[in-house]
């Protein structure tokens, strides 16, 4: 059985979406990888939502794996029948503090 790992928050800043799971592994795609979200607005990147198995843009029609994610970071592997990553509870960003651009460009070494 593979250890399910379940996403607790996602974010955007100006350069990427990263995902956190409930035990702390971090992952993130550059919107560079992904026209769509490249040449979105700044409104367009954060109008998205979750679903058990990745993030979507409704505004962009743009869809992003978990388990992808994940994995193309070396946190998972793919798995052939049940996503290894997934989401599971509802999304609330009320109750929780969401990093800032500034903290997670310096987190992740950016400028």
């Amino acid at each position: 059985m593979t250890d399910k790992k379940q996403i607790s928050r996602v974010w955007v800043d100006e350069h990427a979406v990263y995902a956190e799971t409930k035990d702390g592994l971090r992952a993130s795609y550059e919107f560079a990888q992904w026209p769509r979200l490249l040449n979105a607005s700044d409104a367009q990147r954060r109008d998205f939502y979750l679903s058990y198995h990745g993030i979507h843009w409704p505004q962009v029609d743009e869809d992003l794996n978990f388990e992808g994610m994940f994995h193309d970071a070396g946190l998972c592997d793919i798995t052939p029948t049940e996503d290894s990553v997934c989401y599971l509870a509802p999304y609330n960003t009320e109750d929780e503090h969401l990093p800032t651009a500034a903290e997670e460009s310096a987190e992740y070494g950016r400028k």
